[in-house]
């Protein structure tokens, strides 16, 4: 059913709906469809000069220019702004029933619950029945305890797409609300013929039967979770401990804590939960009302939606879910990694930093907004967010980590080696999962001439994870530079091209360990291939230049190189590229077939 859900979601969805910017950038010429006598709002805002002269100068009181600012802000994913825009434009244009949906949807997607709410409310009045306007009022209904409102308002969502799922696990919290527990355990059971949502099933239905107080119940759908997969979710593992602990089985709590530790020994909300036992203290109920449970019944099905690339719907599921239960921090997280994930980078700083700091999830979120800042080419701010982190734990070897990957992607390889350095030294007993950070310190070593320690490194990142195959990749390339090992690195770049045959590097790095032996054929071939997978790249086009030449096709070889120089090649490169263009490869360069390099 999951499968589906894209292709139905869009059937169901009004053009409006889409027009918001789910599946299109608004930015592209007709990607959005404006209000009724939007041509003339279009019009008349060009007329004013303003598309092609950038946002700002789109922030005068004209309602034309106002439409054409959000439109502007909502194809740059800059949707704060987009939603005020809008906003401006409806309360000028009231009866504009388009304006009133995109309007409603934008203020939905920045978690403005209210305002959508009175939206929601203004659509209905029209008979809009807009399938998420109807989602806020039932939402807003939960929250003011009035649980027939919103089963009026979920019956009139249709019933198909993402709403075959969503309806039922919130209809189970609305049955619930109104003291029905067979209403509400029959709308799970509807859900049970999909056996991708059977966990999830599980997991309501335990919600559910310790919300009723029927323990014997609510201990069988634990069986049934604990012995449904040999790796539980963390969404699981909380659910089920905060049971177990409230209930008197505090050491099989510990102990499904403990197993999860032993698979994520760095995780901070596990140490959370350890340490809580430890200091015999006890979790409150996570469903303490049925608002609540509604609330966790939202956040699933963001989080489904998330995974199905509906990223805007299901930011405003997890709006709807904070809104319902402001204390389900994890709905923070879950609402800043989409907002990561569409490359909306202040509006989740925004969010990460509204985390409690007393949260578990506050360490991780504040990495998060390093990362974030930093891509907002704020490195200062994010390295001194990253020492502030170091410095508050100082057995983490996370902020030091981060920081070298900062100087890195910058190519500041000096500070980059340094930073990972204080990483490594923070480490007791290097696991395989760590074995990048020798590779990239491996990286900043060999880019600042230190081959002996970038050598060391490599070779201990292959320990930790051996063969893989972008670390193989480079060692092998580096010892085909040097002129040395070549049997070595031929035999470990066969072995990174079967697992990864489409990475255009790792090909050419074995197209070039056949031609530094003088295998030109082969040579030939593989980099044909390489160049196929990175038509783009400088040094690859380069790389089989060279081979062509070597084979005698003279006339391709300089087409090659002038390709090669075309695409932007490090600037130690270009007289090279370009001797060979004039000149072709030297004497002492040319080899006959089969003699090394």
């Amino acid at each position: 059913m999951i499968a589906r859900f894209r292709t139905i979601l869009l059937a169901v969805l009004p053009l409006a709906f889409l027009a918001s910017g789910f599946e299109e950038s608004v930015g592209k010429a007709g990607a959005a469809e404006p209000p009724p006598d939007g041509s003339r709002l279009i019009a008349s805002a060009s007329s004013q000069g303003a598309t092609g002269s950038g946002l700002s100068l789109l922030r005068g009181g004209s309602k034309y220019g106002q439409y054409l600012a959000a439109l502007v802000a909502e194809g740059e994913q800059d949707l704060t702004s987009a939603a005020d825009f809008m906003q401006n434009v409806l309360s000028q244009e009231p009866d504009n029933e388009n304006l009133l949906v995109h309007t409603f949807i934008l203020q939905a997607t920045e978690g403005r619950f209210d305002r959508a709410v009175e939206l929601a409310q203004r659509m209905e009045e029209r008979g809009i029945i807009q399938p998420i306007g109807q989602l806020a009022q039932a939402t807003k209904a939960m929250i003011d305890g009035d649980a027939e409102r919103a089963e009026t308002h979920i019956a009139k969502q249709p019933a198909q797409g993402i709403n075959s799922v969503s309806n039922p696990f919130l209809l189970a919290w609305v049955k619930a609300a109104q003291d029905d527990k067979q209403g509400a355990l029959e709308q799970l059971e509807t859900l049970e013929q999909d056996g991708a949502l059977l966990p999830l099933v599980e997991l309501h239905r335990l919600l559910l039967n310790d919300w009723f107080g029927d323990t014997d119940a609510a201990e069988d759908s634990i069986d049934t979770l604990l012995q449904g997969s040999n790796e539980l979710s963390l969404r699981i593992i909380r659910v089920v401990g905060n049971y177990l602990e409230r209930h008197g089985a505090r050491e099989q709590a510990r102990e499904l804590y403990e197993e999860q530790r032993a698979l994520d020994p760095e995780s901070l909300v596990i140490a959370d939960m350890l340490r809580r036992l430890d200091e015999d203290g006890s979790p409150a109920a996570l469903v303490e009302e049925p608002r609540q449970g509604y609330a966790q019944a939202l956040f699933d099905i963001a989080s489904i939606l998330g995974q199905e690339n509906l990223v805007q719907y299901a930011i405003i599921h997890a709006h709807f879910a904070l809104a319902s239960e402001p204390n389900l921090t994890l709905t923070r997280v879950l609402i800043g990694e989409m907002l990561q994930q569409a490359g909306r980078s202040r509006a989740a700083i925004d969010v990460y930093s509204a985390m409690p700091e007393d949260s578990p999830f506050s360490w991780s979120t504040r990495l998060r907004i390093a990362e974030e800042l930093y891509n907002l080419d704020r490195m200062d701010e994010a390295l001194a967010e990253l020492e502030a982190l170091a410095d508050m734990r100082p057995e983490r070897f996370e902020p030091h980590y981060r920081m070298g990957n900062f100087y890195r992607m910058e190519e500041r390889f000096e500070e980059s080696a340094e930073a990972y350095n204080r990483t490594i030294e923070r480490l007791d007993n290097p696991q395989p999962r760590q074995w990048t950070l020798y590779y990239f310190r491996g990286i900043a070593f060999e880019r600042t001439d230190r081959w002996d320690q970038a050598e060391a490194d490599f070779l201990k990142a292959l320990e930790l994870q051996p063969e893989q195959p972008y670390v193989m990749n480079y060692l092998a390339y580096s010892w085909v530079e040097q002129k040395r090992n070549y049997e070595q690195a031929e035999e470990m770049l066969l072995k990174a091209v079967e697992m990864q045959p489409e990475d255009g590097h790792i090909v050419d790095s074995l197209g070039w360990v056949y031609y530094r032996l003088g295998r030109f054929e082969e040579a030939v071939e593989q980099l044909e291939k390489a160049v196929e997978l990175r038509p783009q790249d400088s040094v690859i086009n380069d790389h089989l230049g060279d081979a062509y030449w070597q084979t005698g096709r003279e006339r391709e070889a300089r087409i090659q190189w002038s390709r090669a120089l075309s695409l932007e090649p490090e600037e130690d490169e270009i007289p090279k590229i370009e001797r060979k263009l004039e000149e072709g490869l030297s004497e002492d360069e040319e080899r006959e077939e089969g003699q090394p390099i």
